[in-house]
C-alpha cells in the first residue's frame, strides 16, 4: 500500500507545488508498497530542498506509514559501518529501535555482523507519542503509530542491554526520559552511541553530559539527516556521541 501524507494543518497555505513536492519526497522515502527506501544522500537532499520548510517535519510526522526521525542514507550508513569497524563491534544492538530499519539496513550492508533491534512497542499506538497540546493543536488529523519490522523483538532497553551483552549499544532518538542514561548505567553496557539532536527533543536526561564520552563530529554526524533538516545544504541538526558505558574500562562520572 502506498504511503500518503494529508495536507498540513496550521502550517500556511497548502499550494498545488508544495503537495507536489511533498509527494516526491514521499516517493523517495518509501516505494510504492509503501516500504522504507534507502536513498542515496543526494537524491533525498534535492527532495528536501524542493519541499516548503514546514514540509519535511510533516511529512515524517503525519504519513500513514508511521513517524520518521533519523533518515538514513547509503551514504550515511557507509560511515555507520566504518565507526564500527573502527570498534571492532561484532554485536550490535539498536534500543528504542522503532520500525527497525536502521538496524535491517545495517545487517543488510554488514552481513559478517549480529546485529538486534529491540523496542517495548509503546509508540505503535499513536497517542503514545504524542502530547495533549499535539492533539489540540492537529484536530482531527489521523497520526499513524510505529509499525516494527520483523527483525524487532519486544524488549525494553535495559533488559536487551542485559540479555544480548553487545559490544555497542545504538540509541538513535531516544524517546523522552531517561532512556540513554540508564543504557550507559546498565553494568553490561561497554560503548553506547547515541544519535540524537540538541535542546530537549530527544530523551538524553538531565544527566547525561556527566558521563565519560567522545563527540563525534567527523561525516557520521556532520552527513546526518534528520526530520528537523528542511535545510540541509546550509544546517543540519544530528549530534552522534560515543558513551563509554559501565562495563568499560574507561567508564566514568564526572562529580557534580
Amino acid at each position: 500500500m502506498s504511503v500518503t501524507v494529508p495536507a498540513p494543518v496550521n502550517a500556511g497555505r497548502n499550494t498545488a507545488a508544495r503537495g507536489a513536492a511533498r509527494a516526491a519526497l514521499v516517493d523517495v522515502l518509501w516505494d510504492r508498497d509503501g516500504r522504507r527506501r534507502l536513498p542515496a544522500a543526494r537524491e533525498l537532499v534535492a527532495a528536501i530542498e524542493a519541499c516548503d520548510v514546514r514540509d519535511l517535519w510533516w511529512v515524517c510526522e503525519a504519513n500513514s506509514a508511521g513517524p520518521l526521525y533519523l533518515l538514513p542514507t547509503r551514504e550515511w550508513l557507509g560511515h555507520l559501518c566504518d565507526l564500527l569497524d573502527e570498534l571492532k563491534a561484532v554485536r550490535v544492538l539498536e534500543v528504542a529501535a522503532g520500525d527497525g530499519f536502521l538496524s535491517a539496513c545495517l545487517q543488510r550492508r554488514r552481513p559478517d555482523l549480529e546485529v538486534i533491534a529491540t523496542d517495548d512497542f509503546s509508540w505503535t499506538r499513536p497517542q503514545k507519542r504524542m502530547s495533549a497540546n499535539d492533539r489540540k493543536e492537529f484536530g482531527n488529523t489521523r497520526f499513524a503509530g510505529i509499525q516494527p519490522l520483523p527483525n524487532v523483538a519486544k524488549s525494553g532497553a535495559e533488559s536487551a542491554v542485559r540479555e544480548h551483552q553487545p559490544d555497542v549499544v545504538i540509541v538513535a532518538w531516544a524517546p523522552p526520559g531517561t532512556l540513554v542514561e540508564r543504557v550507559i548505567r546498565s553494568p553490561a553496557s561497554k560503548l553506547v552511541l547515541d544519535l540524537s539532536v540538541g535542546g530537549d527533543v530527544c530523551g538524553l536526561g538531565v544527566k547525561t553530559w556527566r558521563f565519560e564520552k567522545e563527540f563525534l563530529e567527523g561525516p557520521l554526524e556532520s552527513q546526518a539527516l534528520c526530520r528537523l533538516d528542511a535545510r540541509p545544504r546550509t544546517q543540519r541538526h544530528t549530534l552522534a556521541t560515543l558513551y563509554y558505558g559501565r562495563g568499560h574500562d574507561l567508564f566514568a562520572i564526572t562529580p557534580r
